[in-house]
């Protein structure tokens, strides 16, 4: 009987001394997770267009959410070392996440432009007469190292597959694919983010036109 009380005692024993041994290490993990310095946040603007003079398109518009792969679909702000490998900037992160980023600017860009009565973003409870949806397939950062002896350039890649659907039935009334590409004035991150605001800004402007004129000229053809 001593001998079965002296076992049970030494387990609770070496139970406790290893309790007491994890808990400061968990101390320690959690100090270390929230010790580092916050990340630099960055957000993007909506390009500045022309407002166009002719009659507005009488029709209105729902900007919907842009697929984009789990490496887009982040705050992170991403840098492609190759074709095959994807990285993310240390320190620095978009305000949102990536495609509602984008579609915001969206709509705040054909907003601008004058043409639709009512341009609005997703969720909305609205009556709509079409939809401005699609797919982001390249927002990244890449290294061109076609100068050579290390000397390469920072540049912003941005490729977006966009559709018009009438809001109706769904069906697609255009299709388009729209790229642009932007060299980092300099080095530094606040660098980068410009390009990506070129690039962007290029490809939310060419959106706006053509979204423009594909829905006039399918209703004057209606």
């Amino acid at each position: 009987m001593g001998e079965a009380v002296m076992l049970r005692f030494g387990k609770m024993l070496r139970g406790a001394v290893l309790a007491a041994s994890v808990l400061p290490l968990g101390g320690c993990a959690l100090a270390d997770l929230g010790s580092g310095p916050a990340p630099s946040l960055y957000t993007l603007r909506a390009p500045a267009v022309e407002t166009v003079q002719a009659a507005p398109v009488a029709a209105q518009l729902v900007v919907e959410d842009f697929s984009a792969p789990a490496a887009i679909d982040t705050t992170r702000i991403v840098f492609q070392p190759s074709d095959n490998e994807i990285a993310y900037y240390a320190g620095a992160r978009w305000s949102d996440r990536a495609p509602r980023m984008i579609s915001s600017l969206l709509v705040e860009t054909l907003s601008r432009s004058g043409q639709f009565p009512a341009v609005v973003g997703p969720g909305s409870t609205a009556r709509m007469d079409y939809a401005l949806t699609g797919d982001i397939r390249v927002f990244s950062a890449h290294r061109d190292e076609a100068a050579g002896l290390g000397q390469g350039t920072t540049k912003v890649r941005v490729a977006f597959y966009v559709r018009i659907l009438r809001a109706r039935d769904r069906s697609i009334l255009a299709s388009r694919e729209f790229t642009a590409e932007a060299a980092a004035p300099g080095s530094g991150m606040a660098n980068i983010v410009a390009a990506y605001d070129a690039a962007l800004g290029s490809v939310l402007a060419e959106i706006s036109g053509w979204t423009a004129q594909s829905i006039a000229t399918a209703a004057a053809g209606s």
